[in-house]
């Protein structure tokens, strides 16, 4: 008998993630080689369980034998009950930073819990205060475990600075980091990857309308793209 994923058609079309749960199945696909399937990853991410869709990817990571990963993963999906690793209650908070603005988002697991943002003087040392003013503000209110920045490309001189004094508070209080390049962002988040900032943010603003709005709220969205990512790559490393 045929199964459903014998039956399948890759889609030839792009995809861009309009949930949390499909950035997860996109991710999921990409990470099995998989992504022209990436719309039945979204069928199976819908009708499967967070746990059974690790467990099973992790069996497909440590299977012996030929075969490509996506059929390996589904012939171990049939077999699969849902005790999948994940840590969907960590606490994150992801932080944008810009030459005269800062944002940060929290994340519990993939829920966006908070998000805010601060524009800062020109002047530098005045930036330089409300910068890790700001930061510290945001984690005494929250409770956290790990930070996610973006990566700051050389030659961006007052991003640096700015980017440096806020990893020297999240270190001085033992919080893990994470930065991501932003080509690394547009590669996970669509497919075929992204090909621009303005891309990225439609992706935030389709998983959250709530942060379309004013010029304002686009570093926001930044950051709660970036802190999603890090949260749904979480869940694989620790499932492989």
């Amino acid at each position: 008998m045929q199964s459903f994923f014998d039956k399948f058609i890759p889609t030839s079309n792009s995809f861009r993630p309009r949930t949390t749960t499909e950035l997860f199945a996109l991710r999921l696909a990409q990470k099995l080689d998989d992504a022209p399937a990436v719309g039945h990853y979204v069928t199976l991410a819908e009708n499967h369980s967070e746990s059974q869709l690790l467990c099973a990817y992790r069996r497909t990571l440590r299977a012996n034998g030929n075969g490509d990963r996506g059929r390996v993963f589904h012939r171990e999906l049939e077999h699969t009950r849902a005790n999948g690793s994940h840590e969907r209650n960590a606490g994150l908070i992801s932080i944008r930073v810009e030459r005269r603005t800062v944002a940060a988002a929290i994340f519990h697991g993939d829920h966006l819990e908070y998000a805010d943002s601060r524009q800062f003087s020109s002047d530098h040392e005045r930036a330089l205060a409300s910068a890790v003013g700001f930061v510290n503000w945001m984690l005494e209110r929250f409770a956290v475990e790990s930070a996610a920045l973006e990566s700051i490309p050389k030659g961006e001189f007052q991003r640096r600075v700015l980017h440096n004094a806020v990893c020297r508070i999240l270190r001085d209080r033992m919080l893990a980091i994470w930065e991501v390049p932003r080509t690394v962002l547009f590669e996970s988040c669509g497919h075929p990857p992204l090909k621009s900032r303005t891309e990225l943010r439609e992706v935030a603003t389709s998983i959250w309308p709530i942060l379309i709005g004013t010029h304002a709220k686009v570093f926001i969205q930044d950051a709660a793209v970036l802190g999603l990512h890090v949260q749904t790559e979480r869940l694989f490393i620790i499932n492989q």
